[in-house]
């Protein structure tokens, strides 16, 4: 694929992604008032609770599935085609033993979930039943995982967008027939998210068959070996996902157990917009991820450092505008989105925002240099860093609650503390370990990281320094003011972060879009 090629498919799966980010915020976005108006807030955070226990599962399915895209980008590359079929049927073959041993594990656990969980009485089979169906999502989403390299080995990550945009406007669908012709049930949200899973593996298979027929898929291919070999790589990615769980996907668990089911609600309440922001990020950084694996295979490691640096700057000024606009209007927002909570309430959902959302500040710059550690097969320093900082956030968060005694107020603390060391991870260690993996200088990402600090810092100025001038009493005048304002923020963020050499790229990007247009 030449460059300009590559250039044209970065945004298409560029746009493709971003798209499917608003469509998925859009529906949180009318789905969750209308589900804590209709459910309640304690029953609401069962839904969250749910897939926090998912999360947990993928610690055992990611040794497998989370390098098996790049093992097979590169064979198949460097035309090595047979091997490539070798290691996509050794995969499935895998997967679907996992999701065996998965299903029957899981389904004892819903059986005694509430012999884990602090569970209201009336809520109990309602809870097992959104669990076993959560679960059972999960069994084919395993299975389902595999099929999803097809886009990575061919950069055609905007394929995934669309399939993503298909399923969450089903998974809608459903939830709104759902509750317009029955009653409402805290289930209704799982079995709507296990039509548009199974729906997936429907369109992943298919996907497969068209952009990638030439890697085959045969029983007879199956080699232990290779399964061996992936685990091998991949063991780091499950410990980096149990990381990930000490640092963030403890804390409705931890909630819901020390500080009981209502707070717990406000906490998933608060983790709704933060987590498709999270999302978008990590997100954003996949799109690239496969050209990156690309020139890594072909050596061209100036080629590599330099689009790194670039898309680097492409994720800043992406999210940087909607990242600081969240946590300066969110207090606004969240009046006009929960008008059922109190002052108080909306208060504590909007400082739980502003501390989940803190780390997000320092991720969206650093994001594309976490993905090298993939690329380059590299996983075992930033997995002993994340565990040592999940483990060290699991324990101040559990020390706070146990010692200091501050009852509901300790929920601050399952938020921000996380959040915090994991600002320091991607602002100190993510940019020279990604530096030292491509033996370059210590500091060469840091001119990137601090524009993208400068660009925040402008932007909140200029939000903060606006707002006082502002009275945002409707949904009108808050979308009219963010529209404004945001917009405004955009064009003066573009010197802060790109130099003239870039702005000229992009400039010449844009008019030749117009013309074709």
């Amino acid at each position: 694929m030449n460059a300009k090629s590559t250039g044209k498919q970065m945004s298409i799966n560029l746009i493709a992604t971003i798209i499917a980010f608003g469509v998925n915020i859009g529906i949180n976005f009318f789905l969750t008032p209308y589900l804590v108006k209709s459910l309640g807030t304690e029953a609401y955070g069962f839904i969250g609770l749910a897939n926090n226990f998912v999360q947990y599962a993928t610690i055992i399915t990611a040794a497998l599935n989370s390098m098996s895209g790049r093992f097979i980008s590169i064979a198949y590359h460097n035309g090595e085609k047979e091997k490539a079929s070798k290691i996509f049927s050794s995969v499935l073959i895998a997967d679907l033993f996992l999701a065996a041993v998965l299903l029957v594990g899981t389904s004892v656990l819903t059986l005694y979930i509430d012999s884990i969980l602090n569970v209201p009485v009336e809520l109990v089979t309602s809870v097992k039943i959104t669990f076993g169906i959560t679960f059972l999502t999960f069994v084919v989403s395993v299975v389902t995982a595999i099929f999803t390299t097809a886009a990575f080995v061919k950069n055609r990550i905007d394929i995934n967008s669309v399939r993503d945009i298909i399923s969450n406007l089903i998974k809608v669908a459903l939830v709104v027939a759902l509750f317009t012709f029955l009653p409402p049930q805290l289930y209704y949200i799982a079995l709507a998210t296990l039509g548009s899973g199974i729906f997936l593996l429907t369109a992943n298979i298919t996907v497969k068959k068209k952009i990638l027929p030439d890697v085959e898929i045969s029983f007879k291919k199956f080699e232990f070996g290779l399964v061996k070999t992936l685990l091998a790589a991949g063991v780091w990615l499950s410990f980096s996902q149990l990381c990930n769980v000490l640092m963030s996907g403890l804390d409705l668990l931890i909630c819901n157990i020390a500080l009981g089911a209502s707070i717990t609600g406000l906490l998933s309440i608060a983790k709704t917009v933060p987590n498709c922001i999270g999302n978008l990020i990590a997100t954003i950084g996949n799109i690239f991820t496969p050209h990156y694996t690309i020139l890594f295979a072909k050596n061209n490691i100036d080629g590599l450092v330099k689009e790194v640096k670039f898309t680097s700057k492409i994720t800043s000024f992406i999210t940087t505008v909607p990242i600081t606009g969240f946590i300066v209007f969110g207090y606004e927002f969240y009046t006009l989105w929960q008008p059922t909570k109190s002052p108080e309430e909306i208060f504590t959902i909007q400082i739980l925002s502003i501390l989940t959302c803190l780390m997000f500040l320092f991720t969206c710059h650093t994001q594309c240099l976490m993905m090298l550690s993939t690329v380059c097969n590299r996983m075992i320093p930033p997995v002993i860093m994340n565990l040592v900082i999940g483990v060290l956030s699991t324990g101040i968060v559990l020390a706070i609650i146990n010692v200091f005694q501050l009852g509901t107020y300790s929920v601050y603390a399952i938020a921000g503390v996380s959040s915090l060391l994991m600002s320091l991870r991607s602002l100190i260690f993510n940019p020279i370990y990604a530096a030292h993996i491509l033996k370059q200088k210590k500091t060469v990402f840091y001119g990137t990281i601090l524009r993208g600090i400068a660009a925040f810092l402008f932007t909140a100025f200029l939000f903060m320094a606006i707002k006082q001038f502002l009275l945002i009493n409707s949904w009108f005048t808050l979308i009219f003011y963010c529209l404004l304002f945001g917009i405004a923020a955009y064009f003066f963020c573009i010197p802060i972060l790109f130099t003239k050499t870039e702005m000229q790229k992009l400039k010449q990007i844009l008019i030749k879009k117009l013309r074709r247009a």
